[in-house]
């Protein structure tokens, strides 16, 4: 890229992540509001899980025709859309009068947000050069963990229903910048389809072997991931007797420092390998969730002290080495005209199996056994990510070099 262009390409990467904090900062406001809606709503801790089952559900599966259109219409133009959807739906949100309305809305937000991930990701791709895919993708994710920590924080200090409109306001602003966006000319363009060709893209797309054992590895890491994220600061203020709001804290230190140095380092070390190793980004995935796993189980069982603060923020930063190395690889398994529609597939699949349940599976299993066993499940599934992901080593190279000269998704089996 030219100098003045990489200068605008920042810009677009900050656009971005700026649109990725609002994005997780409205899932994740529903969490830390729990005693709210229980006082409000007389709602079960399952009743709780379901609000984050449905928005992911939602969220799911309207991904790939998001992504699929990404790649045929203008992305700019979807994603603008798609953050009016949401900030119309978030703001229904603090409006509910009960389980109904709250499930309607939280599924309309899952619909707005659908949006952001998939097409930032291709729009990423062809705006940054490939051997540093990884490092631009965890730079993005910063919004992740920025907005996902900004959300509990919302929920925690402003409670239901004051947090959910301030969340909801900035995205019809947000939608305006990204409608007007200067975006550099794509790698190639989709040809117009029908839905019988989405059906077929998406199968060729699975068809790919590294593409599968990555998909395996990310429905078990958004099964742990989500467990997580929807029962963390309820079960540090049930079973290590914090406030709600020291909860919260813990969770926005662990997020805001842990979390963010572990997605940066993730991508630097996904993309150093990578220049070595045609395995190296799948490396970095593995790895760390292999390293988070015993510093989970410490900080589940440990009463709270420096030790229990210390295992959390480690089990934080280990886990999030993945988010740059993970969307980068997709892109390096597929051509450049099914970019959009490969991450959708990919979201899709991890989000549907993986996210929608785990909140619902979590809360389930609290209500029979309590928060802290609960929490074995998603940490189990932890181990087996890393194992899957790493099945995929002897087959990527092959793959990789069938996208390279545009061979069809699915060829290398």
């Amino acid at each position: 890229m030219p100098a003045r262009s990489r200068s605008y390409g920042w810009y677009i990467l900050g656009l971005l992540a700026t649109v990725n904090f609002f994005n997780y900062a409205n899932r994740n406001v529903v969490f830390p509001v729990y005693e709210d809606l229980r006082a409000a709503f007389g709602f079960s801790n399952a009743q709780l899980g379901l609000l984050g089952t449905v928005f992911m559900l939602s969220h799911a599966l309207v991904t790939v025709p998001i992504g699929w259109a990404g790649d045929r219409l203008d992305r700019r133009k979807v994603m603008a859309l798609g953050l009016v959807v949401w900030s119309i739906a978030a703001m229904t949100s603090a409006a509910a009068r009960g389980m109904g309305t709250m499930l309607l809305s939280r599924a309309l937000v899952g619909v707005g947000t659908a949006t952001v991930v998939p097409l930032s990701n291709a729009m990423l791709a062809d705006v940054f050069p490939q051997e540093d895919k990884a490092r631009t993708i965890s730079l993005f994710n910063v919004g992740l963990f920025l907005g996902g920590a900004g959300g509990f924080a919302a929920g925690a200090l402003l409670g239901f229903p004051l947090g959910f409109i301030v969340l909801a306001l900035p995205g019809a602003t947000l939608a305006v910048f990204v409608y007007y966006v200067d975006l550099p000319p794509r790698r190639s363009q989709a040809p117009a389809a029908s839905l019988a060709q989405l059906r077929e893209d998406m199968l060729q797309i699975i068809r790919i072997p590294t593409m599968r054992w990555l998909m395996i590895g990310a429905v078990l890491m958004a099964f742990a991931a989500g467990g997580y994220l929807a029962w963390f600061a309820d079960f540090v203020a049930e079973d290590k007797g914090y406030a709600i709001e020291e909860a919260t804290l813990i969770f926005g230190v662990c997020a805001l420092t842990g979390g963010l140095a572990g997605v940066v380092t993730g991508g630097v070390i996904g993309d150093y390998l990578y220049k070595r190793y045609p395995f190296g980004r799948l490396v970095a995935m593995s790895a760390g969730w292999s390293c988070s796993v015993p510093f989970a189980v410490i900080a589940i069982l440990l009463d709270s002290g420096p030790l229990f603060l210390v295992s959390a923020w480690l089990m934080m930063f280990f886990i999030t080495w993945y988010h740059g190395p993970m969307a980068a690889s997709v892109d390096d398994l597929v051509g450049d005209e099914w970019a959009a529609t490969a991450q959708a597939t990919f979201i899709f699949v991890m989000h549907l199996v993986g996210t929608a349940p785990s909140s619902y599976v979590v809360g389930v299993l609290a209500d029979q056994v309590g928060v802290r066993y609960a929490l074995f499940a998603p940490t189990a599934a932890l181990i087996l990510a890393a194992a899957s992901v790493a099945m995929g080593f002897r087959t990527v190279r092959a793959d990789r070099q069938a996208a390279s000269v545009g061979e069809p998704a699915g060829t290398a089996l």
